[in-house]
């Protein structure tokens, strides 16, 4: 190795450093403003709700705890998939993103909030739908910027994970979106699990090929959960509403995990 190249990868790695630290920064302010802003939440609900507003606080702390800690742990993956350049700033994009997030934590705070039949009402479908909405836009928000990045496609995916979860979740314990329906939140969990434990035990992973049926139903999924949890939708119409949507996309994570185990053929897929 010439000196010239020995000086040369002490600047990529001086950079890389800098622009590490950078990241750091800015997702430290992140922090301070998504914890201000629940804070402030708190505040808000302690006015109407004081005998229950510290349980929300609690349950969506404790998910806004465990997003921060996603997304420090990600922070060397904020660069475009064509370049090992770790780009200094978060973009506009993964701030939409990570927007959605603080609303996912709020909204898995009333999972300890009677919330049903109350001024709190509307509150989670209005939540978890901005957060739905919010998921439509941060990727043509990036690719108009063309800040694509691994980070960004990581918090994508599992707070759309997330989402899944923890919405039809708070449905579920106010009797509004029938129990079995947890079963989608939970697939994309298992799904993934299951890879790993392939993976582990050295067993064939296949590629999934991409298929636009997959995000066109877990689309299906996030207007869903927003309507059935307006105070406007019955649970029996929630539950006919859980079958039309949810039943399909099971089916989907089945058939994609026979794909992936080797089970089905890739023209079968």
């Amino acid at each position: 190795m010439s000196r010239f190249d020995g000086l040369r990868r002490d600047g990529d790695r001086h950079e890389r450093a800098s622009a590490l630290a950078t990241l750091r920064r800015r997702a430290t302010l992140h922090a301070v403003v998504a914890v201000t802003l629940t804070l402030a939440g708190y505040g808000l609900l302690w006015w109407v709700i004081p005998e229950t507003a510290t349980r929300w606080l609690a349950v969506a702390g404790i998910v806004l705890g465990a997003e921060l800690f996603l997304l420090q742990r990600h922070l060397d993956t904020n660069r475009r998939h064509d370049a090992d350049r770790l780009l200094p700033t978060l973009g506009a994009g993964n701030l939409v993103t990570l927007t959605r997030g603080v609303l996912l934590a709020w909204v898995a705070g009333f999972l300890a909030v009677p919330w049903i039949g109350t001024e709190l009402a509307w509150l989670p479908a209005l939540g978890y739908g901005l957060s739905a909405l919010l998921d439509a836009i941060d990727g043509a928000v990036a690719r108009a910027r063309d800040r694509v990045t691994v980070l960004g496609e990581t918090l994508d995916v599992e707070f759309d994970a997330l989402g899944l979860l923890v919405a039809p979740l708070v449905g579920c314990v106010a009797g509004q979106i029938p129990a079995w329906y947890l079963a989608i939140g939970v697939a994309r969990y298992l799904f993934v699990g299951g890879i790993r434990l392939r993976e582990h035990r050295e067993l064939v992973v296949h590629d999934l090929p991409p298929k636009s049926s997959r995000r066109l139903l877990a689309g299906a999924q996030m207007g869903f959960v927003a309507v059935a949890l307006t105070p406007v939708v019955s649970p029996a119409v929630a539950g006919l509403g859980a079958l039309l949507v949810g039943v399909p996309l099971l089916v989907g994570f089945a058939r994609d995990w026979l794909y992936v185990s080797g089970r089905l053929s890739a023209d079968e897929a």
